[in-house]
């Protein structure tokens, strides 16, 4: 009776998001077919656009952003994986809240109960400046600290705020120059049943806890309905 209970405690929640998703493997990325990642290991960034969404009855989610960093020591069905979250500044504590459970999977459904089973050290969800300028395969997400954040990192220590930044651009042929269009379709995938493939411009994480940077790596661009728990 007990986990029945716990799982009427949890509001319903619906979203209709962008999805911009870039790793360190290469174009087409094997984890999206549970295939050995590129390099033996995964690290990337995800970035999310809400055009609309719902978290129970009273708090509405439209027009947020939200990001997560993450990294894997090998292929992402075996787990001990790593992930920053990183939640609007716009959102109101009520948003933030709602958006933090969606995101690290607590409140279950979706992509993110997957993720979570999957994540096994996490920095628990911040307030941050996150930019979502959609252009399909061109588009860019970018998570900044606020003005406050920004006073304390920059100290002695760095010029700018940037926390982390993904910017896709058109795979092209390395012959001809010419922009590829590619999609791969999963009617079953978990994240999304279309993607849109692109390469990276930009791939880049400095939170202090996850580092890395890449370029003319994977990403990929979709639009997508999901819900939970």
């Amino acid at each position: 009776m007990k986990p029945k209970a716990q799982q009427q405690e949890k509001p319903n929640w619906k979203v209709h998001a962008y999805f911009l998703d870039a790793c360190n493997c290469d174009w087409g990325c094997p984890c999206q077919f549970n295939a050995n990642p590129t390099h033996g290991n995964c690290e990337g960034i995800a970035g999310y656009h809400i055009i609309t969404g719902s978290y129970g009855t009273k708090v509405k989610l439209d027009g947020l952003n939200m990001a997560l960093i993450a990294s894997w020591p090998g292929p992402l069905h075996e787990g001990r994986g790593k992930a920053s979250y990183y939640i609007d500044n716009r959102a109101d504590e009520r948003q933030f809240e709602a958006l933090s459970n969606i995101i690290t999977g607590r409140a279950g459904g979706g992509p993110f109960a997957v993720y979570a089973s999957i994540i096994e050290e996490i920095q628990e969800p911040k307030k941050a400046s996150v930019k979502f300028q959609t252009k399909d395969i061109r588009s860019h997400v970018s998570v900044s600290g606020t003005s406050e954040d920004k006073k304390r990192r920059i100290r002695g220590e760095q010029s700018n705020n940037v926390i982390a930044e993904a910017w896709l651009e058109p795979i092209r042929n390395p012959v001809t120059g010419k922009a590829h269009r590619a999609i791969i379709e999963i009617p079953e995938g978990f994240e999304s049943s279309r993607m849109d493939q692109a390469s990276m411009k930009t791939l880049v994480a400095n939170d202090g806890y996850l580092n890395f940077r890449y370029e003319g790596t994977y990403g990929s661009f979709s639009e997508n309905t999901w819900k939970g728990p």
